[in-house]
């Protein structure tokens, strides 16, 4: 620990001058030891000016800007190249001509360099020796290439992370070492772990898949080891390589699929110098599709939401960057006259993206008729306005819970999209289009911060049912999707995300608990509630009169068109005044299920309507 604080200095120029001096006096003394050295060095003034070349070269190659402690190849090359430049002129000032003169000029430079490199060497050893490998947390690198190696350097002088080795899928690393450590294969690892007591694993490789981080995480979180990711070059600079530079992995990190492909010049093409408006945009899909949007330089974005402060954060958030470029509407979907203006304006508009909508389930089962007046007759005056007005198109966000509705909100989902493709033939030149999608992560009242607040409070984290099961998407994912989709079609098609394969809530409240770093049923404990009103073990992305048709993307699919019934139009005007009447939640989800036969109410009281 002496050591340690001696050469905490961050340059040690003072010592290294020192302990130069006294390096470069012991080589030369060695050797004098042997016969004929004396023809070069045969008097104390031929010692000084050596002494004086060899500093003086040293620090003209920024042999002295370096840390005695952090001796690098780099630094002993400079070293190098300063005493040879101080050999060479010591060469001219004893007027060495002879083979025998240049013979131990070599051994001098030879003996110098030796000495002074050994000695940083040593005390870049004992100083890192010296530091107490106990309060440092034991560490292993996932990742044996290019950025694991960087890692590892990085790493190296950290105060509080000591890497053990690495770990690697490559067979032929496997068994090697890499600057002393060892590379381990998964095969294996968790006797390493138990033996080495490993506590913490971090994922140095920018190639690994999502599927592969998934296994690696499960595996790793079952052996009580934490996983953590690298930060970027930014963040390693501004932290110092400590350990808490690195970044936790989060529960999108294990959901997300990999890099979605998505046609840029397309969608340039379509909403570059438009204006555009954005309903709901101050929610988590609403605010996304407006960042996604502006990079592709829209003359103006229109945002409209009724929730004045999540608009007032949005549009801190944007700053005054946008200045001019964006718009903000402090309104509702339901606000016929504040839409109009908005759709009169002189400059027009050109594409909406419809995100408003009430979508708490179990909020929506309580109160049928605010769900059909913001979900139904806000979309269906958006659509009326929109081909009044000949708007380029129009984008309706959807949810998979529109399908074989189990509750008021995915019932009310649902008609909007009946309306819409109802209004296909009077569309004109309108596009009417339909995304339709599982849950987003992280969205406002999602299931994640629900969890998250539940383990940061120490439990119990609430699961409805131990089977219930959710399609995933990021909201980032799921945006660039609703874009996308918007760009590429032609009127009337439901676009059906590829959502992945479906997610068991339970093993999403597991992952979560440990990326937390804590146990399930030890440090959290699992409750199950019952299902609530309204809600189902799983979701589905297709009714039964329909079936996917593929699209230029892989990850979009359209559902085939199916036939309306002749009533559809009437029926949703006969619920739309109920609702505007105040008729009973009874008697409005009575009437929804005649507009919607598939609607079987669950958990609910609206079951005896079936």
């Amino acid at each position: 620990m002496l050591l340690a604080k001696i050469f905490k200095n961050h340059y040690n120029k003072t010592y290294a001058y020192i302990l130069d001096v006294l390096g470069l006096a012991f080589a030369i003394k060695v050797l004098l030891q042997l016969n004929g050295a004396t023809v070069i060095i045969n008097q104390y003034q031929d010692l000084a000016v050596y002494g004086v070349l060899a500093i003086l070269g040293i620090r003209l190659m920024g042999g002295y800007s370096m840390m005695l402690r952090f001796t690098s190849l780099l630094d002993v090359s400079r070293i190098a190249a300063g005493l040879f430049i101080a050999t060479v002129l010591f060469g001219f000032y004893t007027g060495a001509t002879t083979r025998l003169e240049f013979r131990y000029l070599v051994l001098l430079f030879y003996f110098s360099i030796t000495v002074l490199v050994a000695y940083r060497v040593g005390i870049r050893l004992l100083y890192h020796r010296s530091i107490a490998v106990t309060e440092k947390t034991p560490t292993l690198l996932f990742g044996a290439g290019t950025n694991g190696l960087n890692a590892q350097r990085a790493l190296m002088n950290s105060s509080s992370i000591q890497v053990l080795g690495f770990v690697d899928d490559d067979p032929a690393k496997i068994g090697r070492s890499i600057e002393g450590l060892p590379v381990y294969g998964m095969k294996g690892l968790a006797a390493v772990v138990a033996k080495k007591e490993v506590a913490q694993v971090v994922l140095t490789s920018e190639k690994l898949s999502v599927g592969r981080k998934k296994e690696l995480f499960d595996f790793l979180s079952a052996l009580g080891v934490k996983v953590f990711t690298v930060p970027s070059v930014d963040q390693w600079v501004q932290g110092g390589a400590q350990g808490n530079a690195l970044k936790s992995i989060k529960i999108e990190d294990l959901l997300k699929r990999d890099a979605i492909a998505i046609d840029l010049a397309r969608n340039k093409a379509v909403y570059a110098g438009k204006r555009i408006l954005v309903t709901g945009a101050a929610g988590s899909i609403g605010a996304e599709i407006v960042t996604q949007l502006l990079p592709f330089g829209p003359a103006e974005l229109l945002l409209l939401d009724a929730a004045e402060t999540p608009l007032f954060h949005l549009k801190n958030q944007l700053g005054a960057q946008y200045a001019g470029k964006v718009s903000y509407h402090v309104a509702s979907v339901l606000d016929h006259q504040y839409l109009e203006r908005l759709f009169q304006d002189p400059a027009g508009i050109d594409v909406v993206f419809h995100a408003a909508a009430y979508k708490h389930v179990f909020m929506m089962e309580q109160q049928p008729q605010a769900a059909i007046l913001n979900n139904i007759l806000g979309t269906k005056q958006l659509i009326d306005l929109s081909i009044q007005h000949q708007v380029a198109q129009l984008v309706l966000v959807s949810t998979d819970k529109a399908v074989n509705p189990s509750n008021v909100m995915g019932a009310s989902k649902r008609i909007a999209e009946l309306y819409l493709a109802a209004c296909m033939e009077k569309a004109g030149q309108t596009k009417l289009i339909t995304t339709r999608f599982g849950n987003v992560l992280g969205s406002n009242g999602s299931v994640v911060p629900i969890f998250s607040a539940q383990i940061a409070a120490g439990g119990p984290v609430t699961v409805t049912h131990p089977e219930i099961t959710r399609y995933f998407m990021t909201i980032p994912e799921a945006c660039q999707l609703v874009l996308e989709a918007g760009a590429i079609g032609a009127g009337g098609e439901v676009f059906v995300f590829d959502m992945g394969d479906p997610v068991k809530i339970k093993d999403l409240a597991v992952n979560m608990i440990r990326l937390s770093g804590l146990v399930e049923e030890q440090d959290i404990k699992i409750e199950y509630s019952g299902l609530r009103p309204g809600e189902k073990l799983y979701e589905e992305l297709l009714t039964d009169k329909e079936d996917l048709l593929p699209s230029h993307n892989p990850l979009i699919f359209k559902a085939k068109k199916e036939t309306l019934a002749a009533t559809l139009a009437s029926g949703i005007a006969v619920l739309l005044e109920m609702a505007a009447q105040g008729a009973t939640a009874e008697a409005l989800v009575k009437q929804m299920k005649k507009l919607v036969p598939e609607f079987k109410s669950m958990h609910s009281p609206f079951e005896k309507l079936d």
